[in-house]
């Protein structure tokens, strides 16, 4: 008797759990749901970002917008696509999965490179000929706000806690540092030439200037009240700058001799440097860190550099490429081309 129980009793509590095993088994729930407490498999929680051997680069869309688009930026989060229409005076914003037109944003002048506040909603835009950045209020596609810089800004760099915001003036040879919370200028930091792209260290305890109009980023120290600490060669004209996502490495383009740099941002010393087109300009580097591309603007060029054999693998053809920006996931790249005035959004390949 007692044996014949325990069949009954185990199967009653086996057979939930073998119906739970296949979709045919009588199991109620939409597509996608997950009995609470259960571990989601692999195909539900696919990883943050793409990995894998990129081999080439393949057209999938086009962004129109009026003219001369200097530069493109996916905004924090990942969802929308920022392009500073110089010629137009005007910012787009697209969404970064359908393409769709969000805003476009009259501006007093043009509009040159972009960064943003750590949640998105407040763009920085340096306007060329006004000496002066602008405040977008990205959500209502309106500016809120204004700050005075040196002569001609053009790249901005936001700290990573949102706190700063730096401002590379190209004919004053000056860097403006501003309070982003106050809206005010805080102080003009002298660079010995022209200076051009900016990056932050990952604790925003350090900004690497490049100084084109020389051959070394100005490591400024910002806790010490935005002085520039030392000067570490990176190779002649440097124009724009990313970090490795360990923060480690510096990868610097080159404009005049066409060469990516990698500078050891710690020891201050260069480990590496790669020959890519004509005019090198602005980089753009995968999330995982394996991948480069690079605008070379003369050659109507994109490079692809793969960072750990420090060679490049392949170019892509495209017309005056500007700016570029990869998304999120490491999957597209978006690029500025000045002529025709467009952003071309482009699959990165992997087996």
């Amino acid at each position: 008797m007692r044996a014949a129980v325990f069949v009954i009793l185990f199967f009653l509590l086996a057979t939930p759990l073998a119906a739970g095993c296949g979709a045919s088994q009588g199991n109620s729930m939409a597509d996608g749901e997950q009995v609470e407490g259960s571990v989601p498999t692999q195909e539900e929680t696919p990883p943050e970002y793409a990995t894998g051997i990129v081999t080439g680069l393949k057209p999938v869309h086009t962004l129109y917008v009026d003219a001369g688009p200097k530069s493109v930026e996916l905004m924090p989060g990942g969802d929308r696509i920022f392009v500073n229409d110089l010629y137009a005076h005007e910012n787009f914003i697209f969404d970064a999965a359908t393409y769709e037109l969000l805003k476009i944003i009259p501006l007093p002048d043009e509009p040159v490179e972009t960064d943003f506040s750590p949640d998105g909603r407040y763009a920085w835009v340096s306007l060329y000929n006004l000496s002066k950045v602008v405040v977008v209020d990205t959500y209502a596609g309106s500016i809120v706000g204004e700050v005075t810089t040196g002569s001609v800004p053009k790249e901005i760099a936001v700290s990573p806690d949102g706190r700063w915001v730096y401002v590379a003036n190209w004919d004053s040879n000056t860097v403006t540092v501003i309070d982003a919370q106050a809206r005010t200028h805080v102080k003009d930091i002298y660079m010995y030439g022209t200076p051009r792209g900016m990056v932050f260290s990952p604790q925003g305890d350090k900004l690497y200037v490049c100084v084109m109009g020389g051959d070394t980023l100005a490591e400024v120290d910002v806790g010490a009240g935005h002085v520039v600490a030392r000067q570490i060669y990176c190779g002649q004209n440097p124009r724009h700058a990313v970090l490795s996502p360990d923060g480690n490495t510096i990868y610097v383009s080159n404009n005049i001799p066409g060469t990516i740099t990698y500078v050891d941002r710690i020891a201050g010393t260069v480990l590496a440097t790669v020959k890519v087109g004509n005019k090198a300009r602005t980089i753009a580097i995968t999330p995982d860190g394996a991948y480069l591309f690079v605008c070379n603007y003369d050659d109507d060029t994109i490079s692809c550099v793969d960072t750990a054999a420090c060679t490049q693998i392949f170019t892509y053809s495209t017309t005056d490429p500007i700016g570029m920006t990869v998304d999120a996931r490491g999957e597209r790249l978006f690029v500025s081309n000045y002529a025709p005035p467009q952003i071309t959004v482009l699959e990165i390949v992997r087996p």
